[in-house]
């Protein structure tokens, strides 16, 4: 027979998926060092034009028409399930290239984080499971495949959105989203503020807009305008290296403003902060609570992110922000009115799952990876 092997396939639509399959990876290769892992991202699969116009559009869209993108998010969503087939050119290209990816290796199962390969697999036979990770807090009807042997998910109620929708309670786990190890094992507010250069008695305020950086200058500027200059603020610009040369420039003291570009060791920034400000993706909610810090969330993109800002909100972990003045009023609320920030981050830790990722790969080898070869 065979070696076990686990294919675990992501979509390079945002970086979440892709953190979400690697947090998987990790934790697979740590319960067993012997089974054989591989990643694939989707994209990197196809053909270039594919790549280039699929992997562009969604970032094009929620930056420069998000009203659009809201509109596309709501017409194509509905209480049943995906019946969505793709066309002549997309089997020609991409699901030929999956196919071959699935027919290639002695695969046990074929763990999805983004929607896109249970689509393309969605009614066909011969092909190894498929287990799909949901890596938002709301159910899109694009989640809802056909074929699909087991689900993980954020929440209960999102398990019971999937039963809704005739899904079987037995393929349905609730898990949290899969985050990296390091966020389980966070460093002590003292030593990330010590290993970053802050300053252990004043406050810090972090500042991020995802891997494309959106919208750091206006949450910086608010959270100048609104907090005491005692307060610290630390914003990550990640991939927006203009909004990084911006602020920068501002005649801002190196103590009250520091700006990073792309960062490492993003559990250290979560660690030190004492507020979390930022677009609300599903990973970096998943890792916030994590580490048990609140959230600040600023104007969230049309459909998922607006889903995970409904959540975090009506659990208590966080404050939203939609505009320019709300989020001077919630920078202003987290800092002034006492006793919120020690409310917020106790529901934050009450509702984080930092141990997501190595649940989801104990249950993919109990059920799908035998314990011995014959």
């Amino acid at each position: 027979m065979s070696r076990p092997a686990v294919l675990i396939v992501s979509a390079a639509n945002g970086t979440g998926h892709i953190r979400a399959a690697e947090a998987v990876r990790e934790a697979l290769a740590a319960q067993d060092p012997g089974l054989h892992v591989e990643h694939v991202e989707l994209l990197s699969i196809a053909p270039r034009w594919v790549r280039t116009f699929y992997g562009s559009l969604f970032e094009t869209m929620v930056s420069r028409a998000p009203r659009l993108w809201k509109e596309i998010y709501r017409f194509t969503d509905g209480a049943d399930a995906n019946r969505a087939r793709w066309g002549p050119v997309a089997h020609r290209t991409l699901f030929r290239a999956f196919r071959r990816l699935l027919k290639s290796g002695p695969w046990r199962v074929s763990l999805c984080t983004h929607f896109l390969p249970a689509q393309l697999a969605a009614g066909r036979f011969g092909l190894p499971p498929l287990a799909l990770v949901i890596t938002d807090f709301g159910l899109h009807r694009f989640w809802v495949q056909r074929g699909v042997a087991q689900y993980f998910v954020a929440t209960e109620t999102m398990a019971g959105d999937l039963r809704r929708r005739r899904v079987r309670r037995t393929r349905i786990q609730v898990t949290g989203i899969p985050i990296a190890p390091a966020f389980a094992s966070a460093p002590s507010r003292e030593e990330a503020r010590r290993e970053l250069g802050l300053a252990q008695d004043r406050p810090v305020a972090l500042l991020m807009g995802g891997g494309l950086g959106i919208g750091v200058e206006e949450g910086t500027a608010a959270a100048l305008q609104a907090t005491d200059p005692a307060v610290q603020i630390v914003t990550i610009c990640a991939r927006n290296e203009a909004a990084r040369v911006r602020l920068s420039a501002l005649d801002v003291p190196a103590e009250r403003l520091h700006v990073h570009g792309t960062v490492c060791g993003m559990e250290r920034f979560l660690a030190a902060a004492d507020v979390v400000a930022g677009k609300p993706g599903g990973l970096t909610v998943s890792e916030t609570m994590a580490v048990g810090r609140p959230l600040l969330l600023t104007r969230p993109i049309p459909g998922a992110e607006e889903v995970n800002t409904r959540a975090v909100v009506e659990e208590g972990a966080g404050l939203c922000a939609s505009t320019d003045q709300e989020m001077r009023d919630a920078f202003h609320r987290v800092f002034a009115e006492p006793g919120l920030l020690e409310r917020l981050s106790a529901e934050a830790r009450r509702i984080g799952r930092p141990h997501a990722a190595p649940d989801v790969a104990a249950a993919i080898r109990r059920d799908y990876v035998p314990t011995r070869e014959a």
